[in-house]
């Protein structure tokens, strides 16, 4: 389903979500990430904070940013196991029936959760996606983007990693179904995660309203890994539902 070519109507009773935010080093970041989720004006019931093991301040700021509101808890990994277990310790302990994995470099833009979860399609939805715009160090934002163009959702998984954490929400039973994010995974993650749930039968829709900032931050990033990418892009492809659809396309 398409819904980027339909004007979006918000809906009077959004549903309730809850943000799950990986960090990993990240001191310098993680506080951007939380108030831009807190500033929504369909604000999260939870926004929940994983420091996956950090070496820096980011437990610090994580523990003083779950201080300074109700809203935000904090859970504190002892050693640093990846964004994977790190997204799924966040879904342990979320209620809400929706969830956005939003990244600790990244930002939500105002009106994001309006448009995510505003549609009067929602109900036949599992799966929304926006668009977001990259910042490059600091720099201005570049135009909006979104790797998947609202059509075959499976399609668009066969050519890549189509769909981020940052710029999409997910029902938490979906989640659940799935079994969450495969800590095996060091990257790759979010496309092996959405097309597990796309396999298992995931309604994908797209909003054409840009709703994130894809910022780059200082430290690694294991995505600039060129062997290790390819050597998890040739796994995800190996699923049997995109091997299936390779064959018949």
């Amino acid at each position: 389903m398409c819904l980027g070519s339909e004007p979006i109507v918000f809906s009077t009773a959004l549903p309730a979500y809850d943000v799950v935010i990986p960090c990993f080093n990240r001191d310098h970041v993680v506080a951007d990430a939380v108030e831009s989720v807190l500033a929504q004006g369909h604000p999260p019931t939870r926004v929940i904070v994983v420091d996956d093991g950090s070496s820096d301040a980011s437990a610090a700021t994580v523990l003083a940013l779950a201080a300074a509101d109700p809203r935000v808890s904090a859970v504190l990994l002892p050693r640093n196991v990846g964004a994977s277990a790190a997204r799924n310790a966040g879904v342990a302990i979320a209620q809400a029936p929706w969830i956005a994995f939003l990244d600790s470099d990244d930002v939500w833009l105002p009106g994001a959760a309006h448009a995510m979860l505003g549609s009067p399609a929602l109900a036949a939805l599992d799966v929304v996606v926006g668009q977001f715009s990259r910042v490059e160090q600091g720099g201005e934002p570049q135009a909006p983007e979104c790797g998947w163009d609202g059509n075959c959702i499976r399609r668009g998984l066969a050519s890549g990693g189509v769909v981020g954490p940052s710029w999409s929400v997910i029902r938490r039973d979906v989640v659940i179904a799935v079994n969450g994010f495969d800590p095996s995974f060091h990257n790759c993650n979010d496309w092996d995660f959405y097309t597990r749930a796309a396999a298992a039968g995931a309604r994908f829709g797209r909003v054409d309203a840009t709703v994130a900032l894809y910022r780059t931050a200082a430290g690694g990033r294991l995505t600039h890994d060129d062997a290790v990418g390819a050597a998890n892009a040739r796994r995800v492809l190996s699923h049997p539902w995109l091997r299936e659809f390779a064959d018949v396309a």
